[in-house]
């Protein structure tokens, strides 16, 4: 072999190796690092809804008023307008006498609006201070037009035995069995309050003797929804801190 063919070839050997040093060449292999163990991804602490503002009443309970009542006015005597929410109808008006440490009182029952299916009812106590303002409500509620009540009737007398006249609320809804719901309202030294709550349907609840009486129909299979089989009457009384019922009877309907 003459010395330029050993030339030549040395030539291509030499780019060859070249070439094999190129992008071609394997990649290395890595030693991977140790995996522990994974920790989880920190729990996004939800964030609670804002709870909903409680609807105002769709019209304040009885206000104080704008001028104050004169002090010297007897309870019967202070003027209606002043002890319902502007634009109301005063419905219903009952005088508590002072008795014994307890001051004079006013119940009153009032409505707004001109729709009798759909008017809001209140209902308030007012009572009398030896300091100024001499009126102020002590005790109120109000139904708002989508409760159902179409009117509320009251009645009054000493169902606690203090000597205080208590009132006895009822909250008609009406219905074929003349729905609604009763409340006595009694007063105390120290607040006035619900003192009883029922409701019923095809009842009633009267005053006698100092206690509660309700008036039931029962029914038997078969009767008419006008003519009840028969009556029960229970008696509630106060014993201190709750109504509790000391007697039962049932009557037969009368025959008409």
């Amino acid at each position: 072999m003459t010395a330029v063919r050993r030339l030549a070839l040395l030539a291509l050997l030499l780019v060859g190796a070249a070439a094999c040093d190129g992008d071609d060449r394997p990649e290395p292999t890595r030693t991977p690092s140790p995996i522990g163990p994974v920790s989880p991804s920190p729990t996004a602490t939800p964030i609670p809804s804002p709870s909903p503002s409680p609807s105002p009443s769709p019209r304040p309970i009885p206000p104080s008023w704008a001028s104050p009542i004169d002090a010297n006015l007897a309870p019967e005597n202070l003027p209606g307008d002043a002890l319902v929410p502007m634009g109301a109808e005063l419905t219903a008006r009952i005088v508590l006498p002072s008795a014994g440490a307890l001051p004079a009182q006013v119940a009153v029952a009032y409505a707004v609006g001109d729709d009798p299916f759909a008017r809001e009812h209140g209902f308030a106590i007012w009572q009398r201070f030896p300091e100024p303002p001499a009126w102020s409500v002590v005790f109120a509620f109000v139904d708002a037009p989508r409760a159902g009540v179409l009117g509320i009737r009251l009645r009054s007398g000493d169902l606690t035995g203090d000597g205080h006249d208590d009132v006895l609320v009822f909250e008609e809804t009406g219905g074929t069995g003349a729905c609604g719901r009763w409340k006595v309202i009694a007063a105390t030294s120290e607040a006035t309050d619900v003192a009883f709550e029922r409701k019923t349907c095809d009842a009633e609840f009267l005053i006698r003797a100092g206690a509660l009486e309700l008036r039931e129909a029962v029914y038997e299979p078969g009767d008419p929804h006008c003519c009840p089989s028969a009556f029960r009457y229970a008696t509630y009384e106060w014993d201190g801190s709750t109504f509790v019922e000391t007697s039962s009877r049932l009557e037969l309907a009368a025959e008409g």
